[in-house]
């Protein structure tokens, strides 16, 4: 099965495709000179020169300097005449434009705007071996009376709710009453707010669009003004309830893929702003300002999955009195609703849930899944299996591993080694070791962990050269003597085959908590991990009211910081989480983030990590916060608020500082089950010559143009490496005079200013 590496498409992304940089940062600069002097060794017209031949005095210049064009739907797209002439006589010239999403010019100097994304390009006009450029920038408005996608009779939502974000879908198009209504001067009123997303939020390029939700007060809302605002993209969107009682909508898929694709980056903020409407009377306006990161997310994302309807393997029923499912699910290109890993069907009622496969651990490189399987019953799942991603011929069983009891493992970068958990968690190894696979034997000759290390729920750095975990029990010796606690965030060393070194205790919390989960960002510079505050479930659990927060470690100076705006905390330490005033309230809400795993590409200037959370999102699921358990609750009809959520955090953050941002829903997660512990990886790579999109899909390393034109993998290196291509040091990359750097082996955006 072969999975597509971007996100955006795993996420049934835009069909708009940026071509070239984004943005006016490249180029020549609106309100410069666009003339350049022509050599009088060109090919060009004849130039006037001075008296003795030595300095050419001949001119290249375009006309218009730096128009601003603006596209407006429903209209034809607008077009520019570009001249070129040489001391002010009107010359031939070859035309080219860098931004073909922006539009196109013709070699008259007849510039086409698509219509279809805002933002600036260069107008490039050559003369022999001159050259001159100037700017063009393309303004798009687009308003809209419903969706484009509306339907009364939509059909089935999937499994991941209605545009893999949920709600009650499409919004119909409005009355005139109505518009008229929203054009109004709006009445503001406290009472109402909006839920989700969240004032200032991160996004990637390419998602599904967001589920705008809101709290209505006391008022039963007929109609909404949603207005989004950035430099070269206006929007505005007019609605009529898509079902009663109508307190969430959709943003258009269109709208929202060309908001993001239009956008120049943390330079340009995005508002938008909502009204509302009750008959006559318009409430708002409420608002809120986004950032768009100027890439789409690399990699898939795989994550267990209680109560899925997808597989069904229980060995007990649930409250409808039928068997559900347990899982491993991946999100698959395009979709809006996620597919089975890991897990089989197992008969009921004599079912005795050895086909549940959710205690999973996924390799970076996106080749082995390891995953726990019970071979005698519910009770007992020791047996540990590996599923070939790339190549799954167990149907989602796995193939049992020679050695029991491994689980949740740290794997190595490449799958080639697993280091087994111990301590903390349930069928684990009794001390900690190192093992290789795919077999599943011990390594021998291992040195430095001692003979009774227990290192819970231990993780690997992108890099391969350290580790990190939980330092349950037993004793480490480097400059000091150090001793398990069960509770503190432990490094080691690691030389990628068998020596184990320089272990250091880098954070310990409070008496009374206890560090769970850890990953490392993709620099291998820091460590974000789970801080289990309270709870009565056992440690690393995040049910039966165990509390948790999320923080991160600068390695260099071992200095931990609580992860403040993913958690939910805002200014002053302020909560911006809403709660309901029922179920969730604000201050349970930021204690309520577990499990997080970093994606180790980063993309657009961020890490972007993916975490559980049992926070309410937004009305859609608003369940009391652990209930969770398809036994216990009608789940086939109601929601739970066990999700994913994606949070960006800045490449680079500043140690005993907060580099997150707000975090928003995982698009195309199942709706209605529990989903927890995403792990994510790049796809299984492919070999030299398959096609492909980015090097980082590609065993080699590169993604270059092949014999037919189109774009296959290489081992060859180019002059320079392209983003997402291979690289050890920054100035192997193309764009690094632009700022480009090396993150985790690949060339990538640096973190934008913010």
């Amino acid at each position: 099965m072969v999975r597509h590496l971007f996100l955006a498409l795993v996420l049934g992304g835009a069909t708009i495709a940026a071509c070239g940089s984004s943005g006016s940062g490249h180029g020549t600069p609106p309100g410069s000179d666009a003339s350049v002097p022509l050599d009088a060794s060109s090919d060009g017209p004849s130039l006037i020169t001075s008296n003795d031949g030595s300095v050419p005095q001949g001119v290249l210049a375009i006309a218009p300097l730096n128009p601003v064009l603006t596209a407006v739907s429903g209209q034809p797209a607008p077009t520019q005449q570009f001249t070129a002439t040489v001391n002010g006589v009107a010359t031939g010239a070859a035309w080219s434009f860098d931004r073909g999403e922006l539009g196109t010019i013709d070699q008259s100097g007849l510039f086409h705007a698509t219509g279809t994304l805002g933002g600036v390009g260069n107008v490039t006009a050559s003369v022999g071996s001159q050259k001159a450029t100037t700017t063009v920038t393309v303004n798009l408005q687009t308003t809209e009376l419903g969706d484009p996608s509306y339907s009364p009779n939509p059909p089935d939502a999937g499994a991941g709710g209605y545009g893999g974000v949920g709600g009650g879908g499409a919004g119909a198009p409005p009355t005139q009453a109505q518009v008229g209504t929203l054009n109004g001067t709006p009445t503001a009123d406290a009472t109402v707010s909006l839920l989700y997303p969240y004032d200032g939020t991160v996004w990637p390029q390419g998602l599904l669009a967001p589920l705008l939700q809101w709290a209505p007060g006391s008022h039963t809302f007929d109609s909404a003004y949603v207005h989004i605002q950035e430099k070269n993209y206006e929007y505005k969107g007019y609605f009529a309830p898509n079902t009663t009682p109508f307190v969430n909508l959709p943003i258009p898929q269109q709208a929202w893929s060309t908001m993001a694709f239009s956008n120049a980056g943390a330079s340009d903020p995005v508002k938008i702003t909502v009204i509302l409407g009750q008959g006559t009377t318009a409430y708002g306006p409420y608002s809120e300002t986004w950032t768009i990161a100027q890439a789409t997310l690399q990699g898939t994302i795989y994550y267990n999955s209680y109560g899925t309807a997808l597989v069904k393997n229980s060995d007990s029923d649930d409250s409808y009195g039928k068997q559900y499912g347990a899982g491993t699910l991946e999100i698959l290109p395009g979709a809006t609703a996620p597919t089975l890993a890991a897990g089989v069907n197992s008969p009921n009622p004599s079912g005795d849930g050895s086909g549940c496969r959710v205690c999973h651990t996924v390799a970076a490189n996106g080749q082995s899944l390891l995953t726990q399987a019970s071979n005698s019953g519910a009770s007992s799942y020791a047996n540990t299996v590996r599923i070939d991603l790339a190549n799954d011929t167990t149907g989602g069983a796995g193939t049992s591993l020679a050695t029991n009891e491994l689980a949740f493992p740290a794997l190595y970068k490449d799958g080639s080694l697993l280091f087994a958990s111990s301590g903390g968690v349930r069928d684990g190894q009794p001390t900690s070791a190192l093992f290789a696979l795919p077999a599943g034997t011990a390594v021998p000759g291992v040195t430095g962990l001692g003979s009774n290390l227990q290192a819970a729920l231990p993780a690997f750095s992108p890099d391969g050269a350290h580790l990190s975990f939980d330092f349950w029990g037993g004793t480490l010796t480097g400059a000091s003597a150090l001793t398990g606690d069960q509770k503190s965030l432990t490094l080691l060393d690691f030389d990628g085959k068998t020596a184990f070194s320089n272990p250091r205790v880098a954070y310990t919390p409070p008496s009374g908590q206890a560090v769970t989960y850890s990953s490392w960002l993709p620099s291998s510079a820091g460590v974000v991990f789970e801080v289990e505050l309270s709870g009565s479930a056992g440690w690393g659990y995040t049910w039966q009211q165990n509390t948790s927060e999320l923080w991160w470690l600068d390695v260099a100076s071992q200095t931990a910081h609580r992860l403040d705006a993913l958690d939910g905390y805002g200014a002053g330490g302020a909560v911006y989480l809403p709660g309901n005033g029922s179920t969730h309230t604000p201050a349970q809400e930021v204690t309520l983030n577990y499990e997080p795993t970093v994606n180790p590409i980063a993309s657009g200037g961020y890490a972007w990590v993916v975490f559980t959370s049992r926070r309410m999102y937004g009305n859609v699921a608003q369940l009391d916060p652990w209930t969770s358990d398809p036994r216990d609750y009608p789940w086939l009809d109601q929601v739970t608020d066990k999700k994913l959520w994606v949070a960006a955090v800045d490449l680079s953050g500043k140690a005993g500082t907060d580099p997150s941002h707000p975090a928003f829903y995982l698009p195309a997660q199942e709706l209605h089950a529990g989903n927890s512990r995403g792990y994510w990886t790049v796809e299984p790579c492919h070999a030299d010559g398959q096609s492909c999109q980015t090097g980082d899909q590609c065993c080699g390393g590169y993604c270059q143009p092949g014999p037919d034109g189109g774009l296959e993998c290489t081992s060859q290196p180019p002059s320079c490496a392209g983003q997402y291509e291979k690289c050890t040091q920054t100035s192997d990359c193309c764009g690094a005079p632009q700022g480009i750097v090396c993150v985790n082996g690949i060339c990538t955006q640096p973190n934008p200013a913010q």
